[in-house]
């Protein structure tokens, strides 16, 4: 394996740990360990760290070496409100000048997606419907014109995506997802910005007021939720 391609591939590795839970918030990251896990050098895991770091998904320490980025409440509300203001302006964008090739795209996203499920019998989050659901979102933005917009987007989303998996432990919502997007997909393709946006702002927040709901340490009550984010079209949410 080339070196470009070896130190993308840990990279990869490394993210998907951190994303999944397997390498636990604030945990250190001893290389000499990490070495061993992955079967490859220090100089590839020490430039995965770093690139990781520059994601937000890892911390460096003077001469301490990595740890794992930490979760806080305070952290999720800021990610949701930014990931808000991004995504619906990717959104209002892609609208605008979105054509019938990305219509189709997003249509096909939404079908993919739809025959998944998100978790399996057990409760385990399924790995094909993680993946299709990060698709999914990407599609829909696709259409934007804006590259960093798409950049900004990815990274906000894997940071969403590691706090809904540790929380995703800790129970169950009994939240309609499915029609949750299906929703979206229609008022985007009926080219109604508006509601397309207020749709994703409030899809956005559920997510958020479930994790803090269902994680023991950043769980708040229902009535500081209401206060802490911002959500259009309320009585449009899905029921529980």
């Amino acid at each position: 394996m080339s070196e470009p391609t070896l130190a993308s591939a840990v990279v990869d590795r490394l993210r998907g740990d951190i994303l999944h839970g397997a390498l636990p918030p604030g945990e250190k990251l001893r290389l000499e360990h990490l070495a061993t896990r992955y079967g490859v050098g220090r100089t590839p895991l020490r430039e995965a760290c770093c690139r990781l770091a520059s994601e937000g998904l890892v911390t460096i320490e003077d001469q301490r070496g990595f740890r794992v980025a930490p979760i806080s409440r305070a952290d999720l509300l800021d990610l949701t409100r930014t990931r808000q203001q991004i995504e619906t302006l990717a959104l209002r964008g892609a609208i605008a000048h979105g054509d019938i090739a990305w219509e189709g795209e997003v249509t096909a996203a939404l079908h993919r997606l739809q025959r998944r499920v998100p978790t399996s019998t057990g409760g385990v989050l399924d790995d094909t419907w993680e993946q299709e659901h990060a698709r999914f979102h990407a599609t829909l933005l696709s259409a934007c014109g804006s590259p960093w917009l798409l950049k900004f987007h990815a990274t906000l989303f894997d940071q969403t995506e590691r706090y809904r998996r540790l929380a995703q432990a800790h129970g169950k919502s009994g939240r309609n997802v499915e029609d949750e997007h299906a929703t979206l997909v229609k008022a985007t393709l009926d080219r109604d910005a508006e509601r397309a946006c207020a749709l994703l702002t409030e899809h956005i927040a559920r997510t958020t007021e479930l994790v803090l709901a269902g994680h023991p340490g950043l769980r708040v009550a229902a009535s500081s939720l209401e206060k802490s984010l911002p959500t259009k079209g309320r009585g449009s949410r899905s029921k529980d």
